[in-house]
């Protein structure tokens, strides 16, 4: 009988960045990952020889997902890249408001794992770059005169509102990120352009 490997590696991955989303990743032991995932103890070593390696992968895992699932949702959502940077935060908001919302995964890691130096934090940094980068090109294609720092505004107000759906169980945080991405839009557009 042969075991397709990349499917059981996919259990393992899917069923530890459920665990640790959920529970938190100090949590969660590798035993608890064995029984969820239904893979034998040998199998979950031979892919992740260790704690810290498994969170590696599962973190990279969950950004790929996350950052592909936000720009096509994102692209579906308007037409031009001024209503791509507004929708943004309709995309956030439901997310926000989908069943067992815990806060944003990467935030969460950052902050359950003190060691700065872990790979956990550089991919959480990473992702905060590629979000940056899909925001600076939406800024640039819409007119924004200084495409850089808008991003980085941008990510003070997605950190905001990914704060408030955290902590008040709510969505509308991205409703009053949305109010304030609009304003700030208006006041950076190139005046040449318009």
């Amino acid at each position: 009988m042969t075991i397709d490997t990349s499917a059981a590696r996919l259990k393992i991955l899917e069923t530890a960045s459920e665990l640790f989303y959920q529970k938190g990743i100090q949590h969660v032991g590798i035993n608890e990952v064995i029984a969820e995932s239904g893979v034998a103890k040998r199998t979950l070593y031979r892919w992740f020889p260790s704690k810290d390696k498994l969170i590696e992968s599962v973190m990279e895992h969950r950004a790929q997902q996350w950052i592909q699932w936000f720009e096509n949702a994102v692209t579906e959502r308007g037409n031009t890249p001024k209503e791509r940077l507004l929708a943004t935060f309709d995309v956030l908001r439901d997310w926000y408001a989908s069943p067992g919302f815990r806060g944003c995964p990467f935030i969460n890691a950052v902050l359950e794992i003190a060691d700065a130096s872990h790979k956990a934090h550089h991919i959480s940094i990473d992702l905060r770059e590629s979000i940056r980068q899909i925001i600076m090109r939406l800024a640039a294609e819409t007119g924004v005169q200084n495409p850089d720092a808008f991003s980085r505004q941008y990510l003070l107000l997605i950190g905001g509102a990914s704060l408030m759906a955290t902590i008040e169980q709510s969505p509308d945080g991205a409703t009053f990120a949305q109010s304030a991405l609009s304003v700030l839009i208006d006041a950076s557009l190139n005046k040449s352009l318009i």
